[in-house]
C-alpha cells in the first residue's frame, strides 16, 4: 500500500484561499465518499481545520501515485468550487510515503501549528480520524498511522515542555498573576480595556480556565450588567462532563478607580494615548490596604510608574516581552526535542508498514523454510544462509549480519 497526502495550510496559503476548502460536515463526508471510490484508493481521511485542509489516502501499489494525486486534487477543487486550479496550484502541497507519515506525526503534536505546540490539533486530528471510521473510509493502514500518531504527540506534550511553555504576552500576563498568587481561584480580576483585541483573548482564557470573579472595564460599557466571556467543561467525578458558561460583570470605565479597591489583579490593555490608572488619583481612590499584582500590556503605558509599593506589584509590557523571548527560545528547544521523539514513533510506523505489506512473503518464506528443515533441521538453516549470500549485496548483508548481532545481543540481555 501506498500514502499519500494532499494539502493547503496557514504555512502555504492566505486566509482567502483557505476559506475555499472550508467544507461543511456534509461536504466532508461527500469529499471523503468521492475518494474512496477511486479506482486503487482503499481508505481515505480527511482533516479540515481554520488553518489547514489535508486529505490523506492509503492506495494499492499497482496504481501510480500520480494518478491518485490527479484525481485527489480533482475532486478536492471541484468540492471546493475551483474550475480553474491555476487559482490555487502554487498553495497546494504533495506528499507521499515517509514525507506523509512524518507530516501527519508533526501535525498532531503541534509542530506544524502556527502558534508552535498549541494543544487544540491533536483534538481535531482525533477528531478527523473518528470521523473516516465512523463512515467506513479509514481501514488498518489508516487507523494505525493516525492511532500511532496521536500516541506520538501525547508523548511529546507529557514529556517536552513544548504546549508548556507560554509565548504570548497575553497567556504571559495571566501566568504573571498566577503565579504571584500561587492561584487565582477566587480572586477578583479587573481588565480595563476589556473590548479590545487583547483585552478580548485575555477575557476569554480567563473566563475558560479559571475559577475567578472577572470584570470588565470599558468606555462602551455600563455598570453591572453581567454578560458571558467564555464557556469550561466540568467533569462531576463520576464520567459526565457539563457545559459551564463562564460570565463577568461590565462596569463603567469612570468606575475603575472604585472597583480596584476590591480587586486582586488588574489589568490595563487599552490604546490610549494618556494613563488609565494614575499615581494622584490611585492614593486619592484606593483606601483599602490588600495585596495586588497590576499589569500593563499597553504602548504607550496604561499605568503610570510610582502605583508600585509593598502592597502593590506593577509589572509592565516590557517584562513579559522579556519574558515572552525567553519562553519562544525554549520552546524552539522542546521543539527539537519533539522532532527526535516523533523520528523514533516513525520508525516504528514504517516498521509496522513494512511487516504489514510483506506479509504474503513472509507466510511464503516461513512455509519454505519449515519444509527445508523439516528432515535436516541444520541443514535448512545453512541452506538458508546460503541463500541471503548469494542474494544479497555486501551492504545488504551487513545490515543483515547487524540485525542479528542486535537480536543476539537482546537475547543475552533477556
Amino acid at each position: 500500500m501506498n500514502i499519500q497526502l494532499l494539502g493547503i495550510s496557514h504555512k502555504t496559503a492566505p486566509v482567502q484561499i483557505r476559506a475555499l476548502f472550508a467544507f461543511t460536515d456534509e461536504n466532508k463526508k461527500e469529499l471523503m465518499m468521492r475518494i474512496f471510490t477511486q479506482e486503487g484508493i482503499r481508505e481515505c481521511v480527511l482533516l479540515s481545520t481554520c488553518n489547514r485542509t489535508e486529505l490523506y489516502t492509503v492506495s494499492e501499489e499497482k496504481i501510480s501515485v500520480r494518478s491518485v494525486m490527479t484525481a485527489m486534487q480533482r475532486i478536492l477543487l471541484d468540492m471546493a468550487g475551483i474550475g480553474d486550479a491555476s487559482q490555487v496550484s502554487e498553495h497546494l502541497r504533495f506528499y507521499q510515503g515517509t514525507q506523509a507519515v512524518r507530516h501527519l506525526f508533526y501535525v498532531a503534536a503541534g509542530l506544524d501549528s502556527m502558534v508552535l505546540g498549541e494543544d487544540q490539533i491533536l483534538g481535531q486530528v482525533k477528531e478527523a480520524h473518528k470521523a473516516a471510521m465512523e463512515e467506513g473510509f479509514s481501514g488498518t493502514w489508516s487507523n494505525s498511522l493516525f492511532r500511532m500518531a496521536v500516541t506520538a504527540a501525547k508523548r511529546v506534550k507529557t514529556e517536552t515542555n513544548l504546549s508548556g511553555i507560554s509565548v504570548s504576552t497575553a497567556t504571559l500576563a495571566v501566568k504573571a498573576a498566577e503565579m504571584y498568587f500561587g492561584s487565582l481561584k477566587d480572586k477578583k480580576i479587573l481588565i480595563i480595556g476589556a473590548t479590545g483585541k487583547i483585552g478580548q483573548i485575555m477575557m476569554k482564557n480567563i473566563a475558560a480556565d479559571h475559577q475567578v470573579q472577572l470584570y470588565a472595564a470599558s468606555r462602551q460599557m455600563k455598570s453591572g450588567e453581567r454578560a458571558v466571556a467564555g464557556t469550561d467543561t466540568l467533569s462531576d467525578g463520576h464520567g459526565t462532563r457539563h457545559q459551564q458558561t463562564q460570565s463577568y460583570t461590565q462596569i463603567a470605565y469612570t468606575d475603575r478607580y472604585h472597583l480596584a479597591n476590591e480587586m486582586d489583579v488588574v489589568i490595563s490593555a487599552t490604546a490610549s494615548p494618556h494613563y488609565t490608572l494614575t499615581k494622584e488619583a490611585w492614593q486619592s481612590n484606593i483606601t483599602r490596604k490588600r495585596r495586588r499584582i497590576l499589569i500593563d500590556m499597553a504602548v504607550p503605558m496604561d499605568i503610570e510608574e510610582g502605583l508600585g509599593d509593598t502592597d502593590n506589584y506593577v509589572c509592565h509590557l516590557d517584562e513579559l516581552t522579556t519574558l515572552s523571548e525567553k519562553n519562544q527560545h525554549l520552546r524552539f528547544e522542546a521543539a527539537d526535542q519533539a522532532r527526535e521523539m516523533l523520528e523514533e514513533d516513525i520508525a516504528d510506523f514504517r516498521r509496522w508498514a513494512l511487516f504489514q505489506q510483506n506479509r504474503p512473503l513472509m507466510a511464503a518464506f516461513r512455509e519454505h523454510l519449515l519444509e527445508d528443515m523439516l528432515s535436516d533441521p541444520e541443514k535448512g538453516l545453512n541452506k538458508f544462509f546460503y541463500r541471503a549470500r548469494e542474494a544479497a549485496e555486501p551492504e545488504q548483508l551487513e545490515m543483515f549480519f547487524e540485525v542479528l548481532r542486535r537480536s543476539e545481543e537482546e537475547r543475552g540481555n533477556g
